[in-house]
């Protein structure tokens, strides 16, 4: 018996067919990154949503709610009933790591109070050590989630403090429903720059007053490691700063993988070549002045 020609097994197509809607996945954030982003967390918001419009509490058997008031008894000065701290409105009992958390320890003002903005912000005055964590980062929101399960894993918990995130029935706030979202957004925004990463991996780019810049490109430029070297390119997006990309010259295009084109990503429209340098070069020098003219 004859072997079977690649494409025409029922295997072969599902895989072209898996591959294209891949493909047209990607094609879809990288040339409308703002879209995908508000149609992506829209998704997972409704979720979140559904999940807790029920309003029901969230406390665990032996679990209790905490005032902001009874919570500053627990800061581990003499005479306190105990040593605890709130992240992200849950409570934890810190004493077995008292050394730290009691007075005179160096995190002793994160203690009795939820104090989460102050864990990625470093702001350890009055104004700072707060549980509001509206207009951060994108990337703060992820070291947040961090923190909240490293104390999840390692500490035992009380319950909740009545603030930002839970009210007096232990019932979900919108502040914590806004962070769910917040949350979702950096790891959506990482997922986009990682994928961008792979698809058009950073320049080696070196810099001398004399010659300006040299750009080039290696298997492992820009820390991603590949089977292709790719060739210097300028990659554009819309209200971002141009930066070099290696981009693949060989084979189908990275969201087309079952096409029959043999120039890469050649022909996305987000990259163009650097003026004065050949189109297959691994390797570019441009001087500041043309850079700039672009």
């Amino acid at each position: 018996m004859s072997p079977i020609k690649s494409g025409t097994s029922p295997a072969h197509k599902w895989l072209y067919i898996v591959l294209s809607m891949l493909g047209v996945m990607i094609a879809m954030y990288l040339g409308d990154m703002d879209t995908f982003t508000r149609v992506a967390v829209t998704s997972v918001f409704n979720i979140t949503n559904e999940v807790y419009d029920d309003d029901k509490s969230v406390l665990a058997a032996g679990e209790r709610v905490l005032t902001m008031d009874q919570l500053a008894k627990y800061d581990g000065s003499e005479g306190s009933p105990g040593l605890y701290l709130a992240m992200l409105g849950v409570v934890y009992d810190v004493s077995r790591e008292k050394e730290y958390y009691s007075l005179g320890g160096g995190y002793n003002f994160f203690a009795g109070k939820d104090a989460s903005r102050a864990f990625v912000t470093g702001q350890f005055d009055e104004f700072g050590l707060v549980d509001d964590l509206s207009g951060l980062h994108s990337a703060d929101y992820i070291e947040l989630e961090e923190w909240a399960n490293f104390y999840e894993m390692d500490h035992v918990r009380v319950g909740v403090v009545e603030g930002a995130f839970y009210n007096k029935k232990a019932e979900v706030t919108q502040h914590w429903k806004d962070l769910q979202s917040w949350i979702e957004e950096a790891k959506d925004e990482r997922g986009k720059h990682d994928m961008e990463k792979q698809m058009f991996p950073p320049c080696n780019v070196e810099w001398t007053r004399a010659e300006g810049s040299r750009f080039w490109c290696t298997a492992r430029s820009g820390g991603v490691g590949r089977d292709w070297v790719g060739v210097p390119r300028q990659l554009f997006y819309q209200a971002r700063q141009p930066r070099c990309a290696c981009v693949r010259d060989r084979g189908p295009p990275y969201t087309n993988p079952g096409a029959v084109s043999d120039t890469g990503d050649l022909d996305s429209p987000h990259v163009k070549e650097y003026q004065g340098c050949h189109s297959r070069a691994r390797e570019c020098k441009v001087k500041e002045e043309e850079e700039l003219g672009r």
